[in-house]
């Protein structure tokens, strides 16, 4: 991952499971930040993505789920966003 703000490390990837798709981010280590969101995004700046909901570690390797969207492969990017004040953290392409 990229970090333009904080160090963010680790890999993004795509699986479909059960029926739902979820995003697992590996080997993953961030600096920490208020209110950091998990984001899938159409760019490395978000403009069109989907929130996942709120960073559940750190550290570690970690699942979202993914809701139900319409050609899921045109998220080519996982963000780590600091929704509050509205910065990036980091960014990578994510493997499908």
């Amino acid at each position: 991952m990229n970090g333009p703000y904080g160090m963010v490390t680790g890999k993004a990837r795509i699986y479909l499971t059960n029926g739902t798709f979820q995003l697992a981010l590996s080997n993953f280590s961030t600096s920490n930040g208020p209110d950091l969101k998990v984001y899938i995004s159409q760019e490395q700046n978000p403009v069109h993505f989907i929130n996942l909901g709120p960073l559940k570690s750190t550290t570690g390797d970690q699942i979202y789920d993914i809701p139900t969207v319409n050609n899921v492969s045109s998220y080519t990017y996982a963000l780590i966003f600091c929704q509050q004040y509205q910065h990036l953290f980091g960014f990578t392409q994510i493997s499908y």
